[in-house]
């Protein structure tokens, strides 16, 4: 783990050295609460990041002193002269391979997924690895009836066949080839919901819903505002032609057949990427107080400039990539995973394109957002300056 010594921030998108396309070539991105994974053109799994709860899948134990990071780089934030200092793990800090020992020979991977503190590995024959570990508000962990902590990778037994993983913040869905789910991980808010659904077009969810962003509203900003059973969503019907959704903590996102997304869930948080005081009041739901409190109604995002083909939610921030290659993001941005380094808000409340010598004018693929860090991913090309 990172112990703290002195914390570091990074305000500016920084383009990862341990990383290089002519090295490495990431073709997915994974990543948890603080962890991150990512699957390669040769078919490895590198992870990163804190490893206290088996989240990397392999052993990052040092003998030797660990390595101080240096806070005086220019690359982000000024430093703050009471950060605490950290001291760095190499052998968490540096994406390094999951031993591949651990499947048979000849698996290839297809997708990777994490949660907050798991990650998981999806093959071409339809079974699905993991390791980590689910937690519970009580911080009890539990990854198996018979593991509390899984720290190599292991075989998810009974499930088979699967096409796609779906990751939430302690529980993982897997679609299966015939269109049901399979769920596993942390019930406490019956995010699970164990019943099997068929009709995948509807866009049934299941889960906390306190904050509406399950699409069902009639008991959105209640304490007990549960989705116990997977249910169609009315909002999202099929005449909104919604081709994907997405999710974050407290707000959703679902894109629809013309590259548009429509957002809505939590509004005084800045997530939704909509300035509030446009939203008609007929739209939001309001607290006791007579606070705009939530989004109602699944509502375009303007500010985007192009079709949007791929997004990525994080706790209370987004991201979207156009056609073009350009990324836009917003939401909270307090540690600066939003990625504005001239921003100093702790909210950027409209999509905003990011721009520095490492992303302007890259063509960019993808992105992944996390709590507190995103990743952005972008195509290889020629140097210009000894910069790619």
């Amino acid at each position: 783990m990172i112990e703290s010594r002195k914390r570091k921030v990074w305000a500016l998108q920084i383009l990862n050295p341990k990383l290089s396309v002519e090295t490495v070539e990431v073709v997915q991105l994974a990543v948890g609460e603080i962890h991150s994974a990512a699957l390669t053109h040769d078919n490895q799994i590198l992870t990163w990041g804190v490893n206290d709860e088996g989240t990397l899948g392999r052993d990052t134990t040092v003998e030797s002193k660990k390595t101080p990071i240096d806070a005086t780089s220019d690359n982000g934030e000024e430093d703050d002269e009471d950060d605490d200092e950290v001291e760095l793990n190499l052998k968490e800090a540096t994406p390094l391979p999951v031993d591949s020992s651990h499947f048979p020979d000849g698996t290839v991977f297809t997708q990777l997924t994490a949660t907050d503190s798991a990650t998981f590995a999806l093959t071409s024959k339809g079974l699905v690895y993991g390791w980590g570990t689910f937690r519970d508000n009580n911080g009890t962990t539990r990854f198996s009836p018979k593991s509390t902590i899984q720290r190599a990778p292991a075989l998810i037994p009974d499930v088979k066949d699967v096409i796609k993983l779906v990751p939430g913040a302690q529980h993982v869905w897997a679609l299966i080839s015939n269109g049901t789910f399979f769920s596993w991980g942390n019930n406490e808010q019956n995010q699970l919901g164990r019943c099997m659904i068929s009709r995948i077009h509807e866009f049934p969810w299941l889960g906390s819903n306190n904050f509406g962003q399950t699409g069902i509203f009639q008991s959105a900003g209640q304490s007990d505002a549960v989705i116990p059973y997977p249910t169609p969503v009315p909002s999202l019907g099929k005449g909104l032609g919604i081709v994907s959704v997405i999710g974050g903590k407290d707000h959703s996102l679902a894109l629809n057949e013309q590259g548009q997304w429509l957002a809505w869930g939590r509004i005084d948080n800045k997530a939704l990427g909509i300035i509030a005081k446009d939203i008609p009041t007929s739209d939001v739901i309001f607290d006791t107080y007579k606070k705009p409190r939530i989004l109602k109604v699944p509502t375009p995002i303007s500010g985007v400039v192009g079709k949007v083909v791929f997004a990525a939610a994080g706790t209370d921030h987004s991201f979207a990539i156009t056609q073009d290659g350009r990324a836009y993001s917003w939401g909270f941005n307090a540690q600066h995973q939003v990625g504005h380094g001239n921003e100093e808000k702790d909210e950027v409340e409209q999509p905003t394109q990011l721009k520095n010598k490492h992303v302007s004018g890259k063509m960019l693929v993808s992105a992944a957002a996390g709590d507190q860090f995103s990743i952005v991913v972008g195509l290889h090309g020629p140097q210009t300056n000894g910069v790619h």
